[in-house]
């Protein structure tokens, strides 16, 4: 963790490395999310601290884990859930899956699976655990159809979403040029029933900031005191 006026680095699923720094409280977690695409399905998986693995598993409604299987030098934990859908309020079995490595852990729900399903998907991905986050690479048949994205609470300013900056993500950018801000450009736009949004668009970073309510028109001056910046 930082302390205010300090950096800190993250990782996220796809091996981009990014650093912040500034005047900001950096010390909340950072968590990835990526999707892979493996066997006709994609699946979402995310990353983050043991502890965040375990409270993504409480808040699904797992009381117990029940089985544990050694691998890629962790442990694979599964249990049994239910996912409500909110329309239909059918209620579908879910395996909830948490590979924990030293510090940090990776997690998803695969629909009426069992274990074994959990450990053959995770053999699709070779998870490599680094100080700064996990990453997890497809192998075999499985693919990673876009970049992973790393979300991260930053007090005063707001949630950031960071990914890399390509050909896919940049069709994100509005159609007008941004203010010119150092490293890069600055968009402001509007989400249609939610509110505005700031979009930073670095040389190989893009940067969303999902503002908190009472401190949009904060959110440039706040950002000129930020450094985001993709490290090796």
């Amino acid at each position: 963790m930082s302390a205010p006026g300090k950096y800190v680095t993250h990782r996220s699923l796809d091996g981009v490395r990014v650093r912040l720094s500034g005047a900001q409280d950096l010390r909340r977690p950072c968590t990835s999310v990526a999707r892979i695409a493996d066997g006709g399905r994609l699946h979402e998986i995310s990353s983050g601290t043991r502890t965040d693995a375990l409270a993504w598993a409480e808040d699904i409604g797992l009381d117990r884990f029940e089985q544990e299987f050694r691998m890629q030098g962790g442990r694979l934990r599964v249990g049994r859930t239910a996912a409500r859908d909110a329309e239909t309020g059918v209620r579908d079995p879910v395996l909830a899956a948490v590979w924990e490595g030293r510090r940090h852990a990776v997690f998803t729900h695969l629909y009426h699976a069992r274990p074994a399903d959990a450990v053959a998907f995770f053999g699709t991905l070779r998870l490599t655990e680094h100080p700064d986050g996990v990453t997890a690479v497809p192998r075999g048949r499985a693919r990673r159809p876009e970049p992973a994205e790393m979300v991260k609470e930053v007090p005063g300013l707001g949630l950031l979403e960071i990914t890399a900056l390509n050909q896919r993500t940049r069709r994100r950018l509005p159609a007008w040029r941004g203010a010119p801000v150092a490293g890069g450009e600055l968009f402001q736009d509007v989400i249609e029933g939610q509110g505005p949004y700031f979009l930073l668009a670095l040389r190989s970073l893009l940067v969303t900031v999902l503002p908190e309510e009472d401190r949009v028109r904060e959110v440039p001056r706040r950002l000129a005191g930020l450094s985001v910046a993709a490290i090796r």
